[in-house]
């Protein structure tokens, strides 16, 4: 699926449930699908029904977006998404799978995708962190005393 048309916001269950549907199509995408994947989150980003949805990640302007894209750097196209706050790490598995995780400003969890390339890896990750927020204040870490946290030797 790939969102055609103005970037108009649309209502917050169909844009959410766009987004799970394009971390499921990572999984299971051909390599030659990032590009497409990568236009499709771009216009997502664009789309989302409230600007503090999308907290930490930026829509890309068309002509840098598909500039990155014919040169086959869907990679740093996605990568060049990422703002100040949010996070990822990009990691190949012994099958040549590739693995993503993220971790996007006020989100109470990490996120993880995987795919054929280390592109529908992030794409998904993205896409299933945007999904499954929740959005908000972020979860204060809980103090541990001393005495009771592990100590590795």
């Amino acid at each position: 699926m790939v969102w055609s048309g103005p970037a108009i916001p649309i209502h917050e269950a169909e844009w959410l449930a766009a987004l799970h549907e394009l971390s499921l199509c990572c999984a299971g995408d051909a390599p030659d699908e990032a590009s497409d994947r990568t236009r499709e989150l771009n216009q997502l980003l664009s789309r989302a029904p409230d600007i503090s949805m999308v907290h930490g990640l930026r829509v890309l302007g068309l002509a840098p977006l598909e500039a990155m894209l014919r040169a086959h750097a869907a990679e740093a196209a996605i990568m060049a998404m990422f703002q100040h706050g949010a996070s990822y790490m990009v990691s190949r598995g012994g099958d040549g799978q590739s693995l993503a995780t993220v971790v996007l400003p006020n989100s109470h969890r990490e996120q993880s995708g995987a795919g054929a390339t280390p592109a529908l890896a992030l794409i998904g990750a993205v896409a299933l962190s945007l999904a499954h927020g929740p959005i908000g204040v972020r979860v204060p870490a809980r103090r541990v005393p001393a005495h009771r946290r592990a100590v590795f030797h």
